[in-house]
């Protein structure tokens, strides 16, 4: 072989053999330097957030050259605000909250990674066990906890009232961290409320009982939760953002082990061995697919939510062509 074409040759395997030349569904590394190796994320006390807890553990994102200061809001309208203020880089939300300033205008959100797709008796909507509640027309004129207002589990539940002819505008939600809906519901301050993993378990094991899945029927297999950041801080840092992905995307990874899983949310939720033998699992995406919540955005015009359609390739990294 002339010298040429050996070189040539040896050199096409050895970018092979270092990724570089991955095929086209291959993730592409960062090119360059870490436009800041400090990033600020908010996270969730649910079971979304295991992903991020796997990766952190593992040293997936100390491996990517990032250190992680980590914090734990209330509920994803909270990180969204303070995505938003920017004392967050990026943050653990229900989509609502992120879309309401999309379709207002009054921020330029990027959805960076898709966190859960909800499955069957994930989240549900509960009542105490000696409850009058019996069927949900029973839950007309009273008061719901939901995690954020107007957020997923309150337009999911509407659309399943609706369905079963319940108007759901008689209906108060009440807005509140997922932790403090049990103590909520036995002193009697709601009648109902939607609760996820992993305190569903936890939650039924107190006496709490099912009576509604909001994720079903034409709203199964929903987007529940993503990580969102800005866009002037995805535009300014696409190596950080790049450096992110992969890293959760590694422990995205680990969730096919339920006790993974478990380990990191006894560790870092302090949710028992028996508890997270028990619970449902969601499915965690390692892709961002626009059709999929774009299901959210209908959601939310159908119900009055936004007054106008958005098209949800708008909130991507990259807009598919």
């Amino acid at each position: 072989m002339p010298l040429r074409g050996l070189v040539a040759g040896l050199l096409v395997v050895t970018l092979a053999g270092c990724g570089l030349m991955g095929s086209p569904d291959q993730e592409t590394p960062a090119t360059g330097r870490l436009e800041r190796t400090v990033i600020k994320v908010g996270s969730l006390g649910i079971v979304d957030s295991a992903p991020l807890h796997l990766a952190i553990d593992n040293g997936y994102f100390a491996a990517e050259g990032l250190e992680v200061r980590l914090t734990t809001g209330a509920k994803g309208s909270a990180n969204v605000d303070n995505v938003l203020g920017g004392s967050l880089d990026f943050g653990l939300t229900s989509y609502p909250p992120a879309l309401m300033p999309q379709v207002k205008g009054v921020a330029n959100l990027k959805i960076v990674a898709d966190a859960v797709q909800t499955t069957e008796n994930l989240i549900l909507c509960v009542v105490p066990d000696n409850s009058t509640i019996r069927k949900p027309v029973d839950l007309a004129g009273k008061k719901i906890a939901v995690s954020s207002k107007r957020g997923i589990s309150e337009l999911t539940l509407n659309s399943q009232l609706k369905m079963m002819s319940v108007d759901h505008k008689t209906v108060e939600y009440i807005s509140m961290e997922i932790a403090s809906m049990p103590s909520a519901l036995h002193r009697g301050d709601v009648a109902a409320a939607v609760i996820a993993e992993p305190h569903l378990t936890a939650a039924t094991k107190e006496g709490l009982v099912k009576l509604i899945d909001p994720f079903s029927g034409p709203t199964a297999n929903f987007p529940w939760s993503g990580w969102i950041a800005k866009k002037e801080f995805t535009d300014a840092n696409p190596n950080v953002v790049a450096a992110f992905k992969r890293a959760l995307n590694k422990g995205v990874a680990q969730t096919g082990s339920r006790d993974q899983v478990g380990q990191v949310l006894a560790k870092h939720l302090k949710i028992d061995s028996n508890t997270y033998q028990l619970m449902t699992m969601p499915v965690f995406p390692t892709t961002v697919d626009p059709a999929r919540l774009q299901r959210v955005a209908d959601l939310m015009l159908e119900q009055g939510e936004i007054d106008k359609p958005l098209d949800m390739r708008t909130m991507m990294l990259e807009t598919p062509s």
